[in-house]
């Protein structure tokens, strides 16, 4: 990981000069990620290119900080999402998901101080994909089988998963922290404990955190939208260009093929076969954004594929187009979600500017699609309606970008 290779950070020696000028700065973090974008730099209206870059950083680390509130949840459900999955594609079928964790919100205040501090707070220095990878890397998973026998040839398989604790003190060592470094993350840590940052600032950056159902802002009556006429669940790589890369061309083929066989919407999948097992887990773990449509869900997507907006994406980036399996974290692919893959774009613009390229990604806060050529998106929307084509004008899109975890080739 990045952060690993660098120096052990210095401190500069004015953040010790006395304790008043000590807290001071480490409320600069809060201050940059929350007020002074708003209260100085305009709400990111200024044109000054300097300060755009800046309310533009600042909002997006921002943003990524406080979506943290729900890190141990969301990525925690990532990552027992494909264990369930690849034991089920194995072989081994799941009946029940038992996760239990001693992670904390503290834990998570812990990675953000040590993070910030790694960086020696450089806006300049820290992405969205630096902050996320992060705090995944630290996440520490065991998972095992537990074998039950009832009566009769009843078994039960179940699949338990423990999410331990993180260690500070072993994490800043092994990011070679010497005393000052350790001494100033512990003092943003408590900052950012006994100021609630995490809730006290989440709503500056409401735009940036998802929704479990979906594309929320969706009004249309169904009419502007098409579903597919078949409802396989294979994927077949047969017709890809180039099955040995990840490049746009086989990503819109890959989305047109979820869209043709009809894929479900499930928050926190992409494009894995949704079991009762998973469903029953999805359910304890989203109560409300998955909870409230169980019944809808149940009937119309269980035993088929799903995916959210962005799983959409990750699932093709997670693709082994030899073997048809989809193993998370693979090939390069983050677990992004849709805002910070936006963000991690080098390449991208206003939809006014988006050229004729199939593959590309189109975006609008908290949601991202696939562009398919020819005026046409295709995107898991939400929960009651799965994946589907529409077309990019009228649907809102902010931007578009080329995803910077494959390759743009020409036709």
């Amino acid at each position: 990981m990045r952060n690993q290779d660098r120096k052990p950070p210095q401190i500069p020696l004015i953040m010790k000069v006395i304790v008043g000028a000590v807290v001071l700065l480490l409320l600069i973090p809060l201050l940059i990620f929350t007020a002074l974008p708003n209260m100085f730099f305009g709400y990111g209206s200024s044109e000054t290119e300097a300060v755009t870059h800046m309310t533009e950083q600042a909002m997006t680390i921002g943003g990524i900080y406080t979506s943290l509130e729900d890190f141990d949840g969301t990525q925690v459900d990532s990552i027992v999402t494909s264990i369930a999955s690849e034991y089920e594609e194995n072989g081994t079928a799941i009946d029940k998901i038992e996760v239990t964790s001693d992670f904390e919100e503290e834990d998570l205040l812990w990675l953000i101080a040590i993070n910030s501090v790694a960086h020696q707070q450089d806006l300049d220095t820290m992405s969205a994909e630096d902050v996320r990878s992060f705090c995944t890397a630290h996440l520490v998973l065991t998972p095992s089988l537990d074998i039950l026998t009832g009566e009769g040839d009843a078994v039960t398989t179940i699949l338990k998963i423990k999410v331990q604790k993180p260690d500070p003190s072993r994490l800043m060592n092994r990011l070679g922290f010497d005393e000052q470094a350790r001494t100033w993350a512990g003092a943003m840590f408590e900052v950012l404990r006994d100021s609630d940052a995490l809730h006290k600032y989440s709503s500056y950056f409401e735009d940036y955190r998802p929704s479990y159902e979906g594309d929320t802002s969706y009004e249309g009556g169904g009419s502007d939208i098409e579903h597919g006429g078949s409802h396989g669940s294979g994927i077949d790589t047969s017709g890809f260009v180039r099955p040995g890369t990840k490049n746009n061309l086989d990503l819109a083929a890959y989305a047109v093929q979820a869209w043709e066989n009809n894929w479900g919407y499930v928050w926190g999948t992409y494009g894995n076969i949704l079991t009762e097992s998973l469903f029953a887990y999805k359910l304890k773990q989203y109560p409300d954004g998955v909870g409230k449509y169980k019944d809808f869900i149940r009937a119309n997507w269980l035993g088929r594929r799903t995916a959210d907006c962005i799983g959409l994406i990750k699932g093709y980036g997670w693709l082994d187009a030899s073997s048809g399996t989809i193993r998370y974290g693979t090939n390069g692919m983050p677990d992004y979600g849709a805002n910070q893959m936006y963000q991690s774009a080098t390449e991208k613009g206003p939809m006014s500017s988006m050229p004729e390229i199939k593959g590309l990604a189109v975006w609008k806060p908290g949601h991202i699609g696939v562009y398919i050529g020819n005026g046409y998106v295709v995107e898991a929307m939400g929960t009651k309606y799965g994946v589907v084509k529409t077309e990019a004008a009228g649907r809102g899109w902010q931007g578009w970008c080329k995803i910077p975890y494959i390759d743009y080739i020409e036709e």
